[in-house]
Protein backbone atom coordinates (compact mmCIF):
# COMPACT_ATOMS: atom_id res chain seq x y z
CA UNK A 1 0.00 0.00 0.00
CA UNK A 2 1.40 3.40 -0.92
CA UNK A 3 0.88 6.45 1.23
CA UNK A 4 1.57 10.11 0.52
CA UNK A 5 4.44 11.78 2.30
CA UNK A 6 3.55 14.61 4.63
CA UNK A 7 5.30 16.62 7.31
CA UNK A 8 3.74 15.67 10.59
CA UNK A 9 3.92 16.69 14.21
CA UNK A 10 5.13 13.84 16.35
CA UNK A 11 5.07 13.48 20.09
CA UNK A 12 7.97 11.59 21.67
CA UNK A 13 7.00 9.12 24.29
CA UNK A 14 9.18 7.73 27.06
CA UNK A 15 10.79 4.42 26.16
CA UNK A 16 9.39 1.57 28.19
CA UNK A 17 11.89 -1.06 27.19
CA UNK A 18 14.27 -0.52 30.12
CA UNK A 19 11.58 -0.66 32.79
CA UNK A 20 9.45 -3.56 31.64
CA UNK A 21 9.78 -6.95 33.24
CA UNK A 22 10.90 -9.12 30.35
CA UNK A 23 11.38 -12.54 31.98
CA UNK A 24 8.02 -14.26 31.66
CA UNK A 25 6.82 -16.48 34.47
CA UNK A 26 6.05 -20.08 33.59
CA UNK A 27 2.39 -20.78 34.07
CA UNK A 28 -0.09 -23.49 33.16
CA UNK A 29 -3.04 -22.04 31.25
CA UNK A 30 -5.12 -22.42 28.13
CA UNK A 31 -3.54 -20.58 25.22
CA UNK A 32 -5.34 -17.41 24.10
CA UNK A 33 -7.65 -17.36 27.13
CA UNK A 34 -9.31 -13.95 27.46
CA UNK A 35 -8.29 -13.35 31.09
CA UNK A 36 -5.04 -14.96 32.16
CA UNK A 37 -4.46 -16.13 35.77
CA UNK A 38 -1.15 -14.29 36.29
CA UNK A 39 -1.39 -10.47 36.03
CA UNK A 40 0.86 -9.01 33.37
CA UNK A 41 1.65 -12.32 31.61
CA UNK A 42 -1.04 -13.12 29.01
CA UNK A 43 -0.16 -15.77 26.44
CA UNK A 44 -1.12 -14.15 23.13
CA UNK A 45 -0.10 -14.22 19.49
CA UNK A 46 1.05 -11.04 17.72
CA UNK A 47 -2.29 -10.60 15.87
CA UNK A 48 -4.15 -11.02 19.17
CA UNK A 49 -1.98 -8.35 20.81
CA UNK A 50 -2.57 -5.94 17.93
CA UNK A 51 -6.30 -6.66 17.95
CA UNK A 52 -6.51 -5.86 21.67
CA UNK A 53 -4.49 -2.69 21.13
CA UNK A 54 -6.86 -1.74 18.32
CA UNK A 55 -9.80 -2.27 20.70
CA UNK A 56 -8.21 0.22 23.09
CA UNK A 57 -7.42 2.71 20.31
CA UNK A 58 -11.08 2.63 19.29
CA UNK A 59 -12.25 3.14 22.87
CA UNK A 60 -9.88 5.69 24.46
CA UNK A 61 -11.05 9.31 24.34
CA UNK A 62 -9.49 10.92 27.43
CA UNK A 63 -6.65 10.38 29.96
CA UNK A 64 -9.11 8.68 32.34
CA UNK A 65 -9.39 5.78 29.89
CA UNK A 66 -5.70 4.97 30.42
CA UNK A 67 -6.31 3.71 33.96
CA UNK A 68 -5.80 0.03 34.70
CA UNK A 69 -9.48 -0.74 35.36
CA UNK A 70 -10.56 0.60 31.97
CA UNK A 71 -7.69 -0.96 30.02
CA UNK A 72 -8.44 -4.38 31.57
CA UNK A 73 -12.13 -4.10 30.74
CA UNK A 74 -11.59 -2.99 27.14
CA UNK A 75 -8.65 -5.26 26.25
CA UNK A 76 -9.63 -8.25 28.42
CA UNK A 77 -6.08 -8.46 29.78
CA UNK A 78 -5.10 -8.66 33.45
CA UNK A 79 -2.39 -6.03 33.80
CA UNK A 80 0.17 -5.76 36.60
CA UNK A 81 0.86 -2.41 38.32
CA UNK A 82 4.37 -1.15 38.88
CA UNK A 83 5.34 -0.85 42.54
CA UNK A 84 6.64 2.37 44.05
CA UNK A 85 9.99 0.66 44.58
CA UNK A 86 10.38 0.15 40.83
CA UNK A 87 10.17 3.92 40.24
CA UNK A 88 8.80 3.42 36.75
CA UNK A 89 7.48 6.29 34.65
CA UNK A 90 4.61 3.98 33.75
CA UNK A 91 1.64 2.89 35.87
CA UNK A 92 1.04 -0.71 34.72
CA UNK A 93 2.18 -3.23 32.14
CA UNK A 94 1.77 -6.59 30.42
CA UNK A 95 4.08 -8.66 28.25
CA UNK A 96 5.28 -12.13 27.32
CA UNK A 97 7.21 -14.15 24.76
CA UNK A 98 5.74 -15.40 21.51
CA UNK A 99 6.52 -19.03 22.27
CA UNK A 100 10.06 -20.05 21.29
CA UNK A 101 10.31 -17.63 18.36
CA UNK A 102 12.82 -15.32 20.04
CA UNK A 103 10.30 -12.48 19.86
CA UNK A 104 8.25 -10.99 22.68
CA UNK A 105 5.95 -8.07 23.42
CA UNK A 106 5.54 -5.44 26.14
CA UNK A 107 2.92 -2.80 26.66
CA UNK A 108 2.89 0.04 29.19
CA UNK A 109 0.30 2.61 30.23
CA UNK A 110 0.45 5.94 32.01
CA UNK A 111 -2.41 8.22 33.04
CA UNK A 112 -2.03 11.80 34.22
CA UNK A 113 -4.51 14.62 34.72
CA UNK A 114 -4.07 16.07 31.24
CA UNK A 115 -2.64 13.20 29.18
CA UNK A 116 -2.67 9.43 28.77
CA UNK A 117 0.06 7.34 27.13
CA UNK A 118 0.34 3.81 25.78
CA UNK A 119 3.45 2.16 24.37
CA UNK A 120 3.50 -1.25 22.66
CA UNK A 121 6.82 -2.81 21.67
CA UNK A 122 7.69 -6.01 19.82
CA UNK A 123 11.31 -7.02 20.42
CA UNK A 124 13.81 -9.83 20.16
CA UNK A 125 17.02 -10.81 21.90
CA UNK A 126 19.19 -8.77 19.55
CA UNK A 127 20.53 -9.06 16.05
CA UNK A 128 18.31 -9.01 12.99
CA UNK A 129 16.17 -12.16 12.96
CA UNK A 130 13.25 -12.34 10.50
CA UNK A 131 10.17 -10.56 11.81
CA UNK A 132 7.84 -13.31 10.56
CA UNK A 133 6.52 -14.14 14.07
CA UNK A 134 5.15 -10.58 14.44
CA UNK A 135 4.00 -10.06 10.85
CA UNK A 136 0.74 -12.01 10.58
CA UNK A 137 -1.12 -8.69 10.93
CA UNK A 138 1.06 -6.35 8.89
CA UNK A 139 0.95 -2.60 8.35
CA UNK A 140 -1.16 -2.84 5.19
CA UNK A 141 -3.79 -4.76 7.19
CA UNK A 142 -3.64 -2.48 10.24
CA UNK A 143 -3.75 0.86 8.39
CA UNK A 144 -7.33 0.62 7.05
CA UNK A 145 -8.56 -0.59 10.45
CA UNK A 146 -7.18 2.61 12.00
CA UNK A 147 -8.87 4.74 9.36
CA UNK A 148 -12.15 2.91 10.00
CA UNK A 149 -11.70 3.75 13.70
CA UNK A 150 -11.56 7.47 12.83
CA UNK A 151 -7.80 8.06 12.80
CA UNK A 152 -6.57 10.45 10.11
CA UNK A 153 -3.35 9.44 8.37
CA UNK A 154 -0.90 12.37 8.39
CA UNK A 155 2.07 10.85 6.58
CA UNK A 156 5.31 8.98 7.12
CA UNK A 157 8.04 9.94 9.54
CA UNK A 158 11.31 8.57 10.86
CA UNK A 159 12.52 8.39 14.47
CA UNK A 160 15.23 5.72 14.41
CA UNK A 161 12.94 3.70 12.10
CA UNK A 162 10.03 4.55 9.83
CA UNK A 163 6.50 5.05 11.08
CA UNK A 164 3.02 6.05 9.94
CA UNK A 165 1.52 8.98 11.80
CA UNK A 166 -2.15 9.49 12.65
CA UNK A 167 -4.27 12.00 14.59
CA UNK A 168 -7.78 12.01 15.98
CA UNK A 169 -9.90 14.55 17.84
CA UNK A 170 -12.41 13.83 20.62
CA UNK A 171 -15.07 15.68 22.62
CA UNK A 172 -14.06 17.99 25.49
CA UNK A 173 -11.03 19.32 23.60
CA UNK A 174 -8.92 16.14 23.58
CA UNK A 175 -6.71 15.06 20.69
CA UNK A 176 -4.50 12.04 20.02
CA UNK A 177 -1.22 11.40 18.24
CA UNK A 178 -0.62 7.83 17.11
CA UNK A 179 2.61 6.52 15.59
CA UNK A 180 2.85 3.00 14.14
CA UNK A 181 6.47 1.94 13.60
CA UNK A 182 7.41 -0.85 11.20
CA UNK A 183 10.26 -2.82 9.65
CA UNK A 184 10.80 -5.19 6.75
CA UNK A 185 10.01 -8.83 7.46
CA UNK A 186 13.45 -10.05 6.30
CA UNK A 187 16.20 -9.35 3.79
CA UNK A 188 14.24 -11.34 1.23
CA UNK A 189 10.94 -9.62 2.11
CA UNK A 190 12.08 -6.13 2.97
CA UNK A 191 8.98 -4.52 1.43
CA UNK A 192 6.64 -6.52 3.67
CA UNK A 193 6.04 -4.04 6.48
CA UNK A 194 5.77 -5.61 9.94
CA UNK A 195 4.57 -3.52 12.90
CA UNK A 196 7.14 -3.45 15.70
CA UNK A 197 6.04 -0.56 17.93
CA UNK A 198 3.03 1.66 18.58
CA UNK A 199 2.95 4.88 20.61
CA UNK A 200 -0.39 6.50 21.50
CA UNK A 201 -0.93 9.79 23.32
CA UNK A 202 -4.24 11.45 24.21
CA UNK A 203 -3.92 15.00 25.50
CA UNK A 204 -5.73 18.29 25.86
CA UNK A 205 -5.27 20.56 22.86
CA UNK A 206 -3.33 23.70 23.60
CA UNK A 207 -1.22 22.15 26.40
Amino acid sequence: MKYGIAIILTVGLLSACSSVKTTPEKESKTINQNIQPTPGRPDLTAPEVLTKVLDFLRYAKSPEDFRIETAEKVMKIKFAPYSKEEKSAWDFYAGNDFGNTGWGWWINFNSKEKSGKMHLYFGNGGGYPPATPICQMDLDHFHPLLEQAGFIYTGKGHMGRPFNGYVKTYPDGYKSHLNVFYQGESKEKVLHKCINEITFLVFKKGL
